[in-house]
């Protein structure tokens, strides 16, 4: 499980996904990352820094958004 850094491209609150732009990939934008249902949808603006898990084998699939940290 490894820590990354991205920003929030967009946010989808029914389905509680994201498109996220990570920090060594920025030229393209992941789609459909799981949100945690912990996070208030009011915080999810657009350009703020989050925090990813990228879960056990680092597949883009496992990637969940855990934090806010801007």
């Amino acid at each position: 499980m490894a820590i990354k850094y991205g920003t929030l491209v967009s946010f989808a609150s029914g389905a509680f996904t994201a498109s996220i732009r990570m920090d060594e990939a920025a030229a393209q934008a992941i789609e459909n990352v799981r949100v945690s249902r912990a996070i208030p949808g009011a915080e999810m603006v657009t350009g703020r820094r989050v925090l990813l898990d990228t879960g056990d084998h680092n597949d883009p699939s496992d990637l969940v958004l855990y934090a806010i940290v801007s």
